[in-house]
């Protein structure tokens, strides 16, 4: 049984083409999910439909023997509002001889983010995923919940994913359902794919290898991505399997994998998203440095993770 009551109209999302207005009415739906049920502070994204192209474009460059970024000291990626931009400024690294990887979304989580025509065009389990993931940014940020980058990267894939299945219990959609269920399950093997990827090319690059053995490494995770695919439920996850492994995807991705395992935990035993933002929200307030913050992860990870 849902923790949700039901409530009246909920047919009007179940297995029907929608039209332009009623997409446009199912992302505010989320997002009044978001905000009602789940607390999320959204800043004033999503409450406009965006009139001109927007886009938004990331490049990430890595040198081809280290798990470093060629961009700067704590900066893995560089944001691109025109796609065009950011493409021309991936062939200039790419022939200088970094591994890049170019990444497109259809939002992102700064301040009056609209909604874009993109994101119209995702499918529903995807457009949950983006609303509420994009809502913890802000969330995040207007309640100075301190912390490091790649675990509000991560917890925000629980609240993105797990908030979907949630909504999907919420309107008392199974088919929505279904593919949220489905879109968590092709994550959960996509970060295992990419943390397990990430240990084994960090090892390459600790020990300094030679340019040959990251490539014969590399080679080895594409085939690796392609046997995963044909196993990975559908999804936008699925999709990203396509592309070409190398040290830019993995360092791309890790900040969104790394702690993943740890938030879900803390989320299965909090019992609902709310809960677990509660949760999430109070474990670094008083990590002052980057040291301290590492601190807090290595205990929660023993908590969670220690053998019985």
């Amino acid at each position: 049984m849902s923790k949700y009551p039901i409530r009246a109209g909920d047919e009007k999302y179940r297995g029907k083409v929608m039209t332009e207005k009623e997409k446009i009415k199912f992302v505010k739906d989320i997002k009044k999910f978001g905000e009602k049920e789940l607390g999320l502070n959204f800043g004033g994204s999503f409450s406009r439909i965006a009139k001109d192209s927007f886009s938004c474009n990331w490049i990430y460059a890595c040198y081809k023997t280290k798990m470093q970024s060629v961009l700067g000291e704590g900066r893995p990626y560089e944001f691109y509002p025109e796609m065009e931009k950011a493409l021309e400024r991936q062939k200039t690294l790419d022939k200088k001889g970094y591994d890049t990887y170019f990444y497109h979304a259809e939002a992102h989580g700064g301040g009056k983010c609209p909604i874009t025509k993109e994101m119209l065009e995702s499918d529903r389990a995807r457009q949950c995923y983006v609303v509420l993931h994009e809502a913890w940014h802000s969330t995040s940020s207007l309640n100075d919940y301190n912390f490091p980058y790649s675990f509000e990267e991560s917890s925000g894939r629980v609240v993105g994913l797990f908030g979907g299945i949630e909504f999907a219990e919420y309107i008392k959609d199974n088919e929505l359902l279904r593919i949220t269920t489905d879109q968590e399950k092709a994550w959960s093997m996509f970060a295992d794919f990419v943390n397990d990827s990430y240990l084994r090319l960090k090892e390459l690059s600790d020990k300094k290898a030679s340019a040959a053995k990251f490539a014969k490494l590399k080679k080895e995770l594409d085939l690796e991505a392609e046997e995963l695919y044909h196993t990975v439920p559908e999804s936008w996850e699925k999709s990203e399997l396509k592309k070409k492994i190398n040290n830019a995807f993995i360092i791309r991705y890790r900040d969104y994998t790394v702690h993943y395992p740890l938030a879900k935990k803390i989320y299965m035993k909090s019992g609902s998203v709310k809960s677990a933002m509660e949760a999430y929200s109070k474990l670094f307030f008083k990590a002052k440095t980057d040291k301290q913050a590492i601190k807090v992860i290595e205990k929660l990870e023993k908590e969670y993770f220690s053998k019985s």
